[in-house]
């Protein structure tokens, strides 16, 4: 019997996918208008996390995830250095909000 009890119901694939999504819905619940630089941070890694544990042979998502990963290590550097990013970036960051890194985990 395993030790954890309460995750030996749940399927590898899901086992896999608790991971990321846990880090997407915290980044749910506090995305309010906008997608934070911490948020940006969470989502590119939780996808990059997951997409390396399953592997993918779609070239168009591996593309979005290695720019979010860039995007994100630029947002986190920014908020910790308390420093403003244009609204370019914020812009472009928005196609990593919780729901779409949530979405893409969820489907794969």
């Amino acid at each position: 019997m395993s030790a954890f009890i309460f995750l030996s119901f749940l399927t590898p694939q899901l086992l896999y996918k608790l991971g990321p999504l846990s880090m997407i819905v915290v980044g749910f619940l506090v995305e309010k208008e906008f997608i934070s630089r911490p948020t940006l941070f969470a989502n590119t890694i939780a996808l990059n996390v997951y997409l390396a544990l399953v592997g993918t042979n779609l070239w168009y998502l591996a593309w979005y995830s290695n720019i979010g990963l860039i995007l994100g290590v630029i947002a986190i550097i920014s908020y910790a250095q308390k420093e403003s990013l244009s609204s370019m970036f914020y812009g472009i960051g928005y196609i990593y909000n919780s729901a779409i890194v949530g979405l893409i985990i969820g489907v794969l």
